[in-house]
């Protein structure tokens, strides 16, 4: 193969270079076992991160890089990656077969040989392929590190230059290999990354979470409030009418997230109250139940609402969305007096019979595993749907996604039925996840209009709302929507 001139003229400058102390450097740099320390605590770090679930942060910059990826999937991509360069650069060394320039007669006795080699198969040059393999996965999954991760791979191809044991070109190439299978691997594993995984969801029921969403600005206000339990706790309240709607908020969400849907019913009439649940935000309560101790926080809120606040229970209307819903369900028939209406937003009637229809068998076995023991054994246990009280006084509406994996149609439409309640199924969407912002906000507004109108005495047939906020043909689009003949 002819190789460019411009290739051997660059050797020889970098490598002409004559300094004892670049030359140190330079080998400590090349020296693969020098890294391993370095890389150790990288892994540990990441895995250190992984403590806490995944998610977008509201902090700066590093804060949002940091928070918003799961580090075990990155710990991955960078194993792949790394892999998959250096088995290219074996390949192609192997069939190309150029000689690294301390080994090419034609130019070794011009070369100051300065380091350590193994083989002398010279292109490409996998030291420069697998650092850039690791600087680039770390610069897409982490962006801030960007500028410090590519500064070592340089360094690093530098010193193949310098050492006396790769010419430029084989440098170049491997810099290009590392770079293109990174890029591949990261296209591949992208979303995981942006997924919290079982380790990470597990961790929400052992970690303090940090808090990932901005707290609601002016004109909520905050207000102080005690749980039934004891605990005080910050919620927040927008002012409206003299119907009030208490919202609750779901695991993977947080309080500054429920806002939005917040603000529709502040559209309605209502005034709103936000509920702090424990194991987010800043709840005195560092980790979560899975919606069974989470009772006593909205249990808090409504006496609050009541007795402090002077909101007629008669005139109150929960909302509760994901396990938001199953709190609700659960304090509404333990109350001593019925509110207007409970809205249960893709509700389910057991953690793990939504976590089989939304993972499979498998996985939910695996995360029944993986789960704290008390968690595990309360979950099982927890079953909403047991504290619905006879005779029913309060009104229920059940919201469902038509691709809702975790509470299907099918779901609300049952609960329904059993509650003498109203299904509404919204067409297009899956579980609700108000922080993404991936909501028809016509839909949801025809959604609580008609849910509202419902608890206020307006009996109705199930309904389904397109994305639109258009009401369709009731019988017939619900019964496509879950499915029955």
């Amino acid at each position: 193969m002819l190789w460019p001139a411009w290739d051997r003229s660059v050797f020889l400058a970098v490598n002409g270079i004559d300094s004892g102390f670049l030359t140190a450097v330079m080998r400590f740099i090349t020296n693969v076992d020098n890294w391993i320390p370095v890389l150790a605590g990288y892994i540990l770090m990441l895995l250190w991160w992984g403590r806490t679930r995944p998610h977008p942060s509201s902090g700066n910059r590093w804060e949002r890089a940091f928070a918003g990826r799961n580090p075990r999937i990155v710990l991955l991509c960078l194993i792949i990656a790394t892999a998959g360069s250096d088995q290219i650069c074996y390949h192609l060394k192997r069939d190309v077969g150029r000689a690294r320039p301390c080994f090419d007669e034609s130019i070794s006795m011009q070369v100051s040989y300065r380091g350590e080699v193994y083989g002398n198969r010279s292109f490409p040059s996998a030291h420069s392929a697998n650092s850039a393999s690791l600087a680039a996965v770390t610069a897409f999954a982490y962006p801030p590190l960007a500028p410090f991760a590519f500064l070592l791979s340089a360094l690093v191809g530098f010193s193949r230059i310098y050492l006396g044991v790769h010419y430029p070109l084989d440098v170049l190439t491997g810099w290009g290999i590392g770079l293109f299978t990174a890029m591949g691997v990261w296209l591949v594993f992208r979303r995981m990354a942006s997924r919290p995984g079982l380790i990470g969801f597990t961790n929400r029921f052992r970690y303090r979470q940090p808090v990932s969403y901005p707290f609601p600005a002016a004109p909520w206000q905050p207000v102080s409030v005690e749980s039934l339990d004891g605990y005080q706790m910050k919620g927040y309240f927008l002012r409206g009418g003299d119907d009030l709607a208490v919202v609750v908020h779901g695991l993977h969400e947080n309080i500054g997230s429920m806002v939005y849907p917040g603000e529709l019913f502040g559209k309605i009439g209502f005034s709103v109250f936000l509920v702090p649940l424990r194991g987010h935000d800043d709840h005195p309560v560092a980790v979560a139940s899975g919606g069974q101790s989470e009772a006593y926080d909205l249990a808090g809120v409504l006496v609050h609402t009541r007795d402090i606040m002077g909101f007629d229970r008669r005139r109150t209307v929960i909302y509760g969305s994901s396990m938001g819903g199953s709190v609700a369900l659960k304090v509404s028939g333990l109350l001593g007096e019925s509110v207007a209406g409970v809205i249960l937003h893709g509700v389910y009637r057991n953690f793990f019979e939504a976590s089989v229809s939304r993972m499979g068998s498998l996985r939910t076995a695996i995360l029944k595993l993986l789960l704290p023991k008390g968690v595990r054994n309360g979950l099982k246990a927890f079953m909403p749907c047991d504290y619905i009280g006879q005779p029913l006084k309060t009104r229920f509406v059940y919201i469902n996604g038509k691709r809702d994996r975790i509470s299907p149609p099918e779901t609300g439409v049952r609960l329904a039925e059993e509650t003498e309640g109203l299904a509404l199924i919204l067409e297009r969407a899956g579980h609700p996840a108000w922080q993404y912002n991936g909501w028809s906000r016509p839909q949801m507004e025809t959604a609580l209009n008609e849910a509202i109108k419902f608890i206020q005495g307006m009996d109705t047939e199930h309904l389904s709302i397109d994305g639109s906020g258009f009401i369709r043909n009731y019988p017939a689009s619900l019964e496509a929507a879950t499915g029955r003949e």
